[in-house]
């Protein structure tokens, strides 16, 4: 099996989040192998507390609050604006809108990770260094086959066996893949034009494991 990228420009907005969210993954890949018992703990409690018995009710809750403190913050603010206008009602009026508003959001809302600033400023150093070249005029490419990945510049060629690749992460438009000396090589899905983009990841994983 052989998968075949020919490097492109990197100019697709999407891909400053996407590429600090793939440093999140490693940092947190990272931070497992470290302290396995703490983050076993950790997914524990995220999931009694995302999934955990009480769930429903709670969210079920939430939006009862919510549509009862809008429903009175509106019953309370009408009547603040006829003249002469009541500035108390006016301040509870709006505080319950907008206390009814936030236990909808609490109703609604999933838990998402947060980016650390460290990943941010990597990103942005990652990208930007591969921002600036000319892709056009370079014959970039990165080839996988039976050898391992080759990567190929010009008349510059680096073969890298399976067994250095120590990581990688997928997000919708990118592979972040650690190589050597933690190397780093961001692949965009479009750049592949040979290969099953669905078994590059599969593909990967189990040569450098084999």
């Amino acid at each position: 099996m052989k998968f075949l990228f020919q490097i492109s420009d990197y100019g697709n907005p999407a891909l400053d989040a996407e590429t600090a969210e793939l440093l999140r993954q490693r940092l947190e890949a990272g931070s497992r192998r470290a302290m396995p018992r703490l983050w076993k703990m950790t997914d524990r409690m995220n999931t009694y507390a995302g999934e955990g018995p009480g769930r429903e009710k709670r969210r079920g809750r939430f939006l009862v609050y919510g549509v009862v403190l809008i429903a009175l913050g509106v019953f309370v603010f009408v009547p603040g604006l006829v003249e002469p206008r009541n500035p108390a009602l006016l301040f509870v009026g709006a505080a319950a809108i907008v206390a009814g508003f936030l236990e909808l959001f609490l109703a609604r809302r999933e838990k998402i990770a947060p980016v650390p600033a460290s990943c941010k400023k990597e990103a942005e150093k990652l990208l930007e260094s591969r921002r600036a070249v000319d892709w056009h005029n370079i014959e970039a490419r990165v080839e996988f086959d039976e050898q391992g990945m080759n990567i190929s510049s010009g008349e510059k060629r680096e073969t890298v066996p399976y067994g250095q690749i120590s990581e990688l992460f997928e997000s919708d438009h990118l592979w972040l893949l650690i190589y050597g000396d933690e190397k780093a090589l961001l692949l965009q899905k479009k750049d592949l034009v040979s290969g099953d983009a669905g078994q590059f990841a599969p593909y990967i994983l189990k040569e450098k494991e084999s």
